[in-house]
């Protein structure tokens, strides 16, 4: 989910890179190759170790593009590369149709120095055209996207739209859709009756739909995370009260789903000010561990108060009663999924004067020492630098438990 923050605006004390926007090949300082899970597929994550940050000059170009709304990130172990999505999605962020760019990080156990932007291209909608901006009635939010295990194809998902006060309205529905590397589309997804956009106080809320996606370890599913409640299961997160999300999981060769559960999103982590100004939390994006086991990362924003509220947690979908069938969760009995906390990203926002409104985790090659590398990275095409809106990149170590 985007937002615009309207806290004051400094210069963040952040070293910039400097975007290659070099077509040649680069070799990633990591090392790479491989499955890029295949050391952590049995064990939870303990902890993660920092290893840098680098920050994108706002707005960069590359290939006739802005280069920002990087709300996805997946690593491509076989071509030892990332794939990133904008969720560009109005004139008002760029004048360039929604697209991605695949790229090269190039960090170490030690350092982080740079990312190089390899290509772009813009997904195509089911008949073969580009996807317009709004307020077109077909416009798309791309949230995530992830390479399918299986084919080596791209999935990816928009949360729609529901917005009620435009001339004319936009209802227009999410979607999971696989395309080829190329931006053609392939197929999509079936969705349960319950993510229908509506006009009436029922089914996804505007811009809390989909946010995550993962692909299962055994590549047999896809799971898919929705940022907030639904209408029928409660009410919003506040400073005082949590609230619940829906974890939906896809059968991956036949795009059909055949489970859910529910997931505990916490409460607004900071009182804005003044106190009845704008608040948010939510799920930004979900990352398998195993196949029971995955990374959520909750982002929290409150107005006046300094850059974002991100937290990382670990969540356990074995134990956690299926919901699928049912409509309402606001007042039913089901057991949702455990988690437990990671990384609280407030321990690092004094080193860099800020957290970004982060929306994008990928594991990326394994380090020299064996161990897993994790990326998490955003950027909310801000028109002015701030401590909440930049587009920042970071890189941790996993440590097991």
């Amino acid at each position: 989910m985007k937002y615009r923050s309207t806290i004051g605006l400094r210069t963040p004390t952040l070293r910039l890179l400097t975007i290659l926007a070099l077509m040649g090949s680069a070799a990633l300082s990591a090392c790479g190759g491989g499955d890029s899970r295949s050391l952590i597929v049995d064990n939870s994550v303990g902890s993660l170790h920092l290893i840098d940050q680098q920050v994108l000059p706002r707005r960069s170009e590359f290939g006739g593009t802005a280069v920002g709304g990087l709300s996805g990130i997946d690593y491509d172990a076989v071509n030892n590369r990332y794939v990133l999505v904008s969720d560009d999605r109005a004139t008002t962020d760029s004048a360039n149709a929604p697209r991605m760019y695949f790229a090269n990080l190039n960090f170490d156990m030690n350092s982080f120095t740079g990312v190089q932007v390899l290509s772009t291209f813009s997904m195509k909608q089911p008949d073969g055209s580009t996807y317009p901006k709004v307020p077109d009635a077909k416009v798309a939010d791309p949230e995530s996207v992830r390479f399918d295990p299986a084919t080596g194809n791209l999935v990816w998902l928009s949360e729609g739209d529901r917005t009620l006060t435009s001339t004319p309205t936009r209802i227009i529905n999410p979607f999971v859709r696989e395309i080829r590397p190329d931006g053609t589309h392939v197929s999509e997804y079936t969705l349960p009756a319950m993510f229908q956009m509506s006009a009436a106080d029922v089914g996804p809320r505007g811009n809390l739909v989909f946010e995550g996606l993962t692909f299962t370890p055994d590549k047999s599913r896809a799971v898919v995370i929705t940022e907030g409640p639904l209408f029928q299961d409660g009410a919003l997160p506040t400073p005082s009260t949590a609230a619940v999300s829906r974890i939906t999981v896809f059968d991956r060769a036949s795009g059909v789903a055949n489970a859910q559960y529910g997931y505990l999103i916490e409460r607004v982590q900071a009182t804005p000010v003044p106190a009845d100004q704008f608040t948010v939390n939510g799920v930004t994006e979900i990352l398998a561990v195993t196949d029971t086991r995955f990374l959520v990362l909750e982002r929290s924003f409150s107005v006046g108060v300094t850059g974002n509220q991100v937290r990382l947690y670990e969540i356990d979908i074995s134990k956690a009663s299926n919901g699928l069938g049912t409509a309402a969760l606001a007042g039913a009995s089901y057991t949702l999924v455990t988690k437990r906390l990671v990384l609280d990203f407030e321990t690092l926002k004094t080193q860099f004067g800020g957290i970004a409104n982060l929306e994008g985790i990928t594991f990326g090659p394994r380090l020299v020492n064996g161990r897993q590398s994790l990326v998490v990275a955003d950027d909310n095409f801000p028109v002015a630098a701030s401590t909440t809106d930049f587009n920042q990149f970071l890189v941790f170590e996993v440590a097991p438990q």
